[in-house]
C-alpha cells in the first residue's frame, strides 16, 4: 500500500512535470517563428537564457530552432548549477553555447561575472539579427550585477557586488512580497527594469521574442526576473512611495540609499520608459506558470483514485508560518466531515519574516521565560549554527506544530493528515532539500533527534527539526522554478 509519503512525493513530481520548460518553451518558440514569416529563414539567432530552468529552457529553443533549420549565431545561459544531461534532453548544443553559473539566492562574485558574460553576449549581435531570450525564476540573483552609478559611487565593481548582496539579504529577510523585492532591485541592477532589451535593440536586433517562465504571483513580466526586457512601471514618485512604505531609509547601506535616491541629492536611476523604441521590438509569450503545476498535480491526484481533490483559487502569500499553521488548523477541522480520501492543493510564494515569528513563539509563552528563550535561540543561530531553511520548511514545520497541538486536543483526526509543502525548482531557500512532507507526528521525531521545534521556528532553523524528523523531501534541481505547491492530503 503506498504510504501518504510516497503519495505526496508522487504528486510533486507530477507538478514539476506540468511546468516542464523543455517542451513548453520548444513549442513556444515554434509558434513564434512560424507567426513571423518576414523572418527570413536564414537570419542568425542568438539565445540567452537567464534563471534556474535556464537550461531545459535553451534546450527547449534549440531544438526548436534546429528543427526548424535557423542558424544559432551564439548563445549564453545564466543559471544556477552546471547543466545536466536530463535538462539538455537529449539536444544537441552548439559549440557556440556559453553556460555561466551565478550565484542564488544570495549574488556574488560568480553573479557579476555572468552579469559580465551577457554584456559580451550581446557584442555578437548584428543588426537585422533576432534575440531571443529565455526568462525564469532566479535570474535577478544569477547575474545581478550593479548599475554603474553603483560602481561609480563607491569606486569599483567588486565593492559595489557587496553592496548588492547585502541589499539582497536585506530584503530576503524583510518579510517583502517578491513583487516588492524586485520592484527595489530591478532600479538597481545592470539587466533590470528593462535594460537587456534597450542594450539588445542598441546592438539592431530587429526582433525580441522574450519567453518566460513565471516565478511570481499574477506573471507581471516586470517582476519575473525583475523585467529584464520590460519597462518599469512605477515611476519615480511610486519608487520613492514604496521604500518610504517599508522604511528602507534606515534599513539599507548609505551607498545604496544615495544610488536609490532616498538620501542626497539624486533621483533614482534612470529607466527606460515604456514608450522607448525597444520595448517595440519585444514580444512577450508566458510558457509556463504556478496554475500549470497545480493543475498536473490535482489531475494525477484524480488519476490515481482519489475522488474529492480540492483546488484553492487564492494563491498562497504572506508569512510562511503564519499560513501553515492557519492552514492545518483549517483541515483539522475538515478533517472531521472528510468521507474517503481528500486533497487540497494550492499555490503561491509566501515569505519568511523571522520578526512575526518571533512575536509568535514570544506570544506562546506564560511568562518573560518565552523571550530569553528566544532570545537564547536567536543568539545560538548567529553564533554557533547557521540559519538554515526555507519558506515552504517553515510552513511545513508550523503546520506540523498545529497538526500536534490539535491531536493533543483531542482532536484525533490531525493523525490523518499529511502535508507537502515544496518549491518547484527543488530547493527551498539556501538549503539542500526542496520543501518537507509532515504530520502530527514531526516535532516528536524532531525532539527525540535532540531538536526544539518551537525554538526552531523561531529562530530561523526549520531545516535542523524537519532534517532530524526526516521529513524533508530532497529531489534535487528540477529544472524548473513555478514557485510552490502546497498539498494537504486527509487519509
Amino acid at each position: 500500500m503506498t504510504t501518504p509519503r510516497a503519495l505526496l512525493a508522487e504528486l510533486f513530481a507530477a507538478a514539476v512535470e506540468g511546468a516542464a520548460p523543455f517542451p513548453s518553451t520548444r513549442s513556444a518558440v515554434q509558434a513564434w517563428f512560424a507567426a513571423h514569416p518576414l523572418v527570413a529563414t536564414q537570419t542568425p539567432v542568438h539565445v540567452i537564457a537567464v534563471g534556474k530552468a535556464g537550461t531545459a529552457m535553451a534546450a527547449g529553443a534549440i531544438d526548436a530552432l534546429n528543427a526548424m533549420d535557423r542558424p544559432i549565431q551564439s548563445g549564453l545561459v545564466v543559471t544556477s548549477h552546471a547543466p545536466t544531461a536530463a535538462e539538455q534532453h537529449g539536444v544537441l548544443w552548439p559549440a557556440n553555447i556559453v553556460v555561466h553559473c551565478g550565484d542564488h539566492p544570495v549574488p556574488g562574485p560568480a553573479s557579476l561575472d555572468a552579469a559580465d558574460a551577457i554584456g559580451d553576449a550581446l557584442l555578437e549581435i548584428e543588426p537585422g539579427h533576432v534575440v531571443v531570450v529565455l526568462v525564469s525564476g532566479g535570474t535577478t540573483a544569477l547575474c545581478a550585477a550593479p548599475i554603474s552609478a553603483l560602481t561609480l559611487a563607491v569606486g569599483d565593481a567588486d565593492r559595489a557586488q557587496a553592496h548588492i548582496a547585502n541589499l539582497a539579504q536585506t530584503l530576503l529577510e524583510s518579510g517583502l512580497a517578491i513583487h516588492e523585492m524586485n520592484a527595489i532591485r530591478r532600479r538597481i541592477l545592470r539587466w533590470g527594469a528593462g535594460r537587456l532589451a534597450v542594450a539588445i535593440a542598441a546592438r539592431g536586433a530587429t526582433h525580441i521574442p522574450v519567453f518566460a517562465i513565471s516565478d511570481v504571483i499574477g506573471d507581471d513580466p516586470a517582476v519575473i526576473g525583475s523585467g529584464p526586457c520590460s519597462a518599469d512601471p512605477l515611476d519615480d514618485a511610486a519608487f520613492l512611495a514604496l521604500l518610504d512604505a517599508h522604511a528602507m531609509r534606515g534599513n539599507l547601506e548609505r551607498a545604496v540609499c544615495t544610488t536609490l535616491g532616498i538620501e542626497g541629492q539624486n533621483p533614482p536611476p534612470a529607466v527606460a520608459p515604456a514608450t522607448h523604441p525597444a520595448f517595440s521590438r519585444v514580444t512577450y509569450t508566458l510558457v509556463a506558470r504556478n496554475q500549470d503545476a497545480v493543475a498536473a498535480l490535482a489531475e494525477r491526484a484524480r488519476a490515481l483514485g482519489i475522488e474529492s481533490v480540492l483546488v484553492e483559487p487564492t494563491p498562497l502569500e504572506g508569512d510562511a508560518a503564519t499560513l501553515g499553521d492557519v492552514l492545518a488548523r483549517r483541515v483539522v477541522a475538515m478533517s472531521q466531515h472528510a468521507v474517503g480520501p481528500t486533497l487540497i492543493v494550492c499555490g503561491g510564494e509566501p515569505v519568511v519574516n523571522l520578526r512575526a515569528t518571533i512575536e509568535r513563539a514570544m506570544a506562546r509563552g506564560d511568562d518573560d521565560d518565552a523571550s530569553e528563550d528566544v532570545g537564547r535561540g536567536l543568539r545560538a543561530a548567529s553564533a554557533d549554527e547557521p540559519l538554515r531553511g526555507g519558506r515552504m520548511q517553515v510552513l511545513a514545520l508550523a503546520a506540523a506544530l498545529a497538526l500536534e497541538e490539535a491531536q493533543a486536543h483531542g482532536q484525533r483526526t490531525a493523525s490523518r493528515i499529511t502535508i507537502l509543502a515544496a518549491g518547484t525548482d527543488g530547493r527551498d531557500g539556501p538549503t539542500d532539500a526542496a520543501g518537507a512532507i509532515v504530520d502530527a507526528a514531526v516535532p516528536a521525531l524532531a525532539r527525540r533527534a535532540g531538536r526544539s521545534p518551537e525554538d526552531d521556528l523561531a529562530t530561523g532553523r526549520s531545516w535542523f527539526p524537519l532534517h532530524g524528523a526526516d521529513a524533508l523531501l530532497r529531489t534535487g534541481p528540477t529544472g524548473t522554478n513555478v514557485m510552490d505547491v502546497v498539498a494537504v492530503l486527509i487519509a
